[in-house]
């Protein structure tokens, strides 16, 4: 009985503690990347009303040709798209941010705080 109430135990911290690391808020400024040399531009995500996983985007000028309306949230990865559902980026968490390619043409985009 021992042994199955320590398994149990730890199961739930993990299961715990995985939610907690998933529930950090993605909502926010950020600062958008294209390439390794580009001047980042400010990019806002907002939630939907009753999802923290999924919402709008607003972007401070052109973003180096990434144009993305919406976000949602997949596990730690974040996919950007425009106003009609079409994939621009399919970013992972990396250090605090997140980090992928555009789909168009492979170019490194990077979301960072």
């Amino acid at each position: 009985m021992g042994r199955f109430y320590s398994i149990a135990v730890g199961a739930a911290v993990a299961l715990v503690s995985i939610s907690l690391a998933h529930a950090d808020p993605v909502t926010g400024a950020w600062k958008l990347s294209v390439g390794v040399n580009d001047d980042p531009c400010v990019v806002t995500l907002a939630a939907d009303q009753g999802s923290d996983s999924a919402g709008s985007a607003r972007a401070t000028g052109d973003c180096n040709g990434v144009s993305f309306e919406h976000w949602r949230s997949v596990g730690d990865r974040l996919q950007l798209q425009q106003a009609n559902g079409a994939l621009v980026a399919f970013l992972h968490a990396k250090e605090g941010g997140f980090e992928g390619k555009r789909v168009s043409d492979g170019k490194l985009v990077a979301l960072n705080r």
